[in-house]
């Protein structure tokens, strides 16, 4: 990522602050320092990932250098109950997904993506929804309100490998159409489905900001799985 417009420690404090509760902060503290531990003159080892205790996320901008994100912060959108995860990077940089999906980003030089959200408030997991309307805002300049068409496809089911994990993954490609604009790419992103005991989530995607924008890769190498709520509901009881 690219020297942020605002200063980072400011940004995560916020973020935090504004949960209201220290034990979140103690987290997230954490979380932070070890991103801004990670990449002291060090290359990225699958050793040094496995031994975060945190979700953690390489990704790369543009093909790029590989660059290390570690969840800092969970919160819960009010409208749609979904779960919003914060990665945060040692380089003042931060990513904001919801369902996988990048839903807004700090740090980046050109263009930073203010909002993603559907015209229907309900940002539904890839491939859930074959078509939908989505609407993006962006920075610097007041860039809100664009509206884009949204055709999902299933390409199957793929088996991604890391040096952590292999995992059978459905592949969901998403074209994205702004007729506004007369602009369009394809997002792609690849779901490990729902078990018994835990909802589907992305493992790995490949996004753009938006129109002639940034190209954002997010491999998850310790992801953020939830639990069902039927799973929430047994421990309870037997507590």
């Amino acid at each position: 990522m690219s020297p942020p417009s605002l200063n980072f420690y400011f940004i995560v404090f916020f973020i935090v602050f504004l949960s209201g509760c220290s034990q979140k902060f103690q987290g997230a503290t954490d979380s932070v320092k070890a991103a801004m531990e990670f990449n002291k003159g060090a290359t990225i080892t699958p050793e040094y990932i496995a031994s975060i205790p945190y979700a953690n996320a390489l990704v790369t901008i543009n093909d790029g250098k590989q660059i290390l994100l570690v969840l800092a912060y969970t919160d819960i959108n009010p409208i749609n109950n979904a779960v919003q995860l914060t990665w945060v990077s040692n380089d003042k940089g931060a990513i904001v997904t919801e369902n996988g999906r990048i839903i807004q980003t700090t740090g980046f030089y050109h263009n930073n993506l203010e909002a993603l959200n559907s015209q229907k408030n309900q940002l539904s997991p890839p491939g859930s929804t074959k078509n939908w309307h989505a609407v993006y805002d962006w920075s610097p300049g007041y860039r809100y309100n664009f509206s884009a068409n949204v055709s999902a496809d299933s390409l199957g089911t793929e088996t991604l490998h890391t040096d952590l994990w292999t995992q059978p993954a459905e592949h969901i490609q998403e074209l994205i159409d702004f007729r506004s604009l007369n602009s369009q790419f394809i997002n792609h992103y690849w779901v490990v489905p729902a078990t018994t005991s835990t909802k589907a989530y992305v493992i790995k995607s490949i996004q753009y900001l938006g129109p002639q924008m940034d190209k954002v890769e997010m491999l998850m190498m310790r992801p953020y799985i939830e639990q069902t709520s039927n799973t929430q509901h047994a421990k309870d009881s037997e507590s």
